[in-house]
């Protein structure tokens, strides 16, 4: 095959794969796709001028000189887009200063020698060295999808393919050899380099779907969030109403049958505490309600905060009467809940009852029951507490009659 067709038919191959770069690029935001985009165009021009130097000898030296140029900027965007693909880095002008001394090289081969393979065999040798650095690059970013194997294997075959032209190209100054066979250099260099195009095109692919796909995960767990948070009361973190009508709508349709107790639980005199001591040490004592509601239930049961100052328990498996017997310490842990800011520990009472259910679907009915129940039970509290208090207040003025009357 003549050079010259070889070397259209790479041109034809290398700007196609140009082409499709500069398509992926409009759509797909990835540092190493810009810097692998304008590596294929200026492989693409370095081509065309080493087609044009073959044609135009009045040129050629000049026409050399950029098609070293535009290989070795080809040779430096590959590494530093493989070299993005660690965390989608940008390169840093430390980098980029990097290039001049190839300008140097690319300026300076031409004028070394008259013949161009004289001067080849140190060209292929400095993209050998690319090739091979890209691959290590490559291999650093510990990424081991299809696609970088691909492009391994490509950036290792180019390697050794330019480094063979060096030994070839050198060998020959010295000794008579058989070159017949690189009359197809070009095709082989394009092979190739298609290889190379098309593991890049799949590893950017892969790249965009794992963004994409850590995009999905980061959305997922906003979405887990802001639903626990709707199902969250902010103050005590136990369950609202809204978590239980999903509780309903989860448990109420699956079918299944269960059985249990809901407690319901009220805080006696809240008010008070909050026009004494203020809201923010009322919050506190809900908290602390709350803290020994938890201590008292199993972990699999659920709490939630009906109103202001209302909670209830739904305890699946347990009878209202062993759910009361586990409640029995409650007053006890909050007869000295010690508050900052209040000097001394406050006890906070709280009335409680608990109503047996047969079926998931009968809760809202058993809550209402329970509910009533423990109204029932707040106002014998507050008539037997205002009860001992009037004992208490007639059992003082006797004994003040007393003392006057010995007087």
């Amino acid at each position: 095959m003549d050079s010259k067709i070889g070397l259209i038919i790479q041109l034809a191959g290398v700007s196609l794969i140009t082409l499709l770069t500069l398509f992926l690029r409009r759509s797909l935001n990835v540092v190493a796709l810009k810097h692998w985009t304008n590596a294929w165009l200026f492989l693409s021009f370095s081509l065309f001028c080493l087609r044009l130097a073959f044609s135009y000898e009045t040129y050629s030296v000049q026409l050399f000189s950029f098609y070293f140029l535009t290989e070795y900027f080809f040779g430096f965007l590959l590494v530093a887009g493989c070299r993005s693909l660690d965390g989608n880095k940008e390169m840093k002008m430390r980098g980029e200063v990097l290039v001049l001394p190839f300008i140097v090289i690319a300026f300076g081969l031409p004028f070394l020698a008259d013949d161009f393979n004289l001067v080849f065999n140190a060209h292929s040798l400095i993209v050998s060295g690319f090739f091979s650095i890209a691959f290590i690059e490559l291999w650093k970013t510990r990424i081991r999808s299809f696609g970088s194997k691909v492009m391994l294997i490509a950036l290792g075959l180019l390697t050794l393919n330019f480094f063979s032209y060096f030994v070839i190209f050198t060998a020959r100054q010295y000794v008579d050899i058989e070159t017949s066979y690189l009359a197809f250099n070009s095709v082989v260099d394009l092979v190739l380099q298609i290889l190379l195009g098309f593991g890049m095109v799949i590893v950017l692919l892969e790249q965009v779907l794992t963004d994409a796909n850590i995009a999905h995960e980061k959305l997922q767990k906003a979405h887990e969030k802001l639903e626990e948070l709707a199902h969250i009361d902010p103050l005590t973190t136990a369950l609202n109403r809204h978590a239980f009508h999903g509780y309903l709508n989860r448990h109420g349709n699956d079918g299944k049958a269960a059985n249990g107790c809901v407690g319901f639980f009220d805080i006696d005199d809240l008010k008070d505490i909050n026009d004494v001591y203020g809201h923010a040490v009322g919050d506190t004592a809900i908290r602390a309600v709350v803290r020994a509601i938890r201590e008292m239930i199993r972990a699999e049961d659920l709490i939630f905060r009906w109103g202001g100052d209302e909670f209830f328990v739904i305890m699946v498996g347990l009878d209202s009467e062993i759910a009361l017997d586990r409640m029995a310490r409650m007053e006890d842990m909050l007869s000295n809940v010690r508050i900052e800011g209040v000097t001394q520990p406050l006890t906070v009472r709280v009335s409680h009852a608990f109503e047996d259910f047969s079926d998931i679907a009968d809760l809202e009915i058993t809550i209402e029951k329970a509910d009533a129940k423990m109204y029932i039970e707040k106002q014998r509290r507050k008539a037997a507490l205002a009860s001992r208090q009037s004992s208490n207040r007639t059992a003082s003025n006797r004994g003040q009659d007393l003392v006057a009357r010995s007087y």
